[in-house]
């Protein structure tokens, strides 16, 4: 797979990934490995993108079943390591619309 540099400034919108980004920003992790790839669905390239230069399409991580517990431990575990073991995020380059990673919230299934 060949290298991808992030510019500064540039936003990608997170595919997959989503839970991993947000459990390593709570747990102190600037930057995150993921792929880009680009409106065509090739791959740009793999690389560290700064987790601040992420958008969710998603405001909450849906937190309601045990199967969704499962997951978002899974990705906590992951992210308390010095080094997050995960297979890559997929993003796509974006502009500003979608979810700062810091900004998704969590559904717990009850009433707002």
């Amino acid at each position: 797979m060949k290298q991808f540099t992030h510019v500064a400034g540039a936003l990608y919108r997170v595919m997959e990934g989503v839970p991993r980004a947000k459990a390593a920003a709570l747990h102190g992790h600037s930057q995150i490995r993921a792929e880009i790839i680009d409106a065509s669905g090739q791959s740009q390239g793999e690389g560290l993108l700064p987790l601040d230069a992420l958008r969710s399409p998603k405001s909450v991580i849906r937190r309601i079943t045990p199967a969704d517990e499962t997951r978002w431990n899974r990705a906590v575990s992951g992210a308390m390591q010095a080094v997050l073991p995960y297979p890559a995020i997929l993003v796509q380059p974006c502009g500003e619309q979608g979810t700062k990673i810091e900004d998704i919230g969590f559904d717990f299934g009850g009433s707002p």
